[in-house]
């Protein structure tokens, strides 16, 4: 710019023989009137930019804001997953301890009725030795009385006397080892 706001104001005019050289003065006017024109134009030109700016600056705000609200929204989805998936996983544990605990039940039911099955077993047994037993004894007598000459009395080849047999008896009783 080549005149400042003080060299307009101290700017002096040659003397003519009517008053001010008029050229002169039109001549400055459009000087000033050009700087004006200048002026006027790159002001109008900042405004713009400013407002250009400022839309820019609203819709970056706008984006800052939307960018916030989609982390905040994104952290609580985060934390809502992490919050389903603890409540499922808490769910599945007790579930799987639940199985566990209902198959260690049918276990423990399983070898009460093996228990049983073994003391059943066991007393079938002792019931089919006695029965042998009972049947050598009468072949034995049988074969004394019929021929004694022939046959020799033998041991008997089980010793069921001094056993406890009383708890083969109530197959709800814990088994007794024989």
């Amino acid at each position: 710019m080549k005149y400042t706001p003080l060299d307009i104001q101290r700017r002096e005019f040659e003397k003519a023989f009517r008053g001010i050289e008029e050229s002169e003065v039109r001549t400055f006017l459009h000087e000033i009137a050009g700087e004006w024109e200048e002026l006027l134009a790159e002001n109008q030109k900042l405004k713009e930019e400013i407002l250009d700016s400022r839309e820019r600056l609203r819709q970056y705000q706008d984006q800052d804001r939307i960018f916030r609200e989609t982390l905040l929204q994104a952290q609580r989805t985060r934390e809502d997953v992490l919050d389903g998936a603890n409540r499922e996983k808490e769910l599945i544990l007790r579930e799987a301890q639940f199985k566990a605990e209902e198959i260690i039940r049918e276990a423990q039911q399983h070898v009460v009725e093996m228990e049983v099955q073994l003391r059943n077993l066991k007393m079938e047994r002792l019931k089919f030795l006695r029965e042998v037993e009972s049947l050598m004894d009468r072949t034995r007598r049988h074969l004394q009385e019929e021929a004694p000459d022939v046959y020799v009395a033998q041991p008997p080849t089980l010793n069921l006397e001094g056993l406890d047999l009383s708890s083969l008896e109530d197959p709800t009783q814990p088994p007794r080892h024989l």
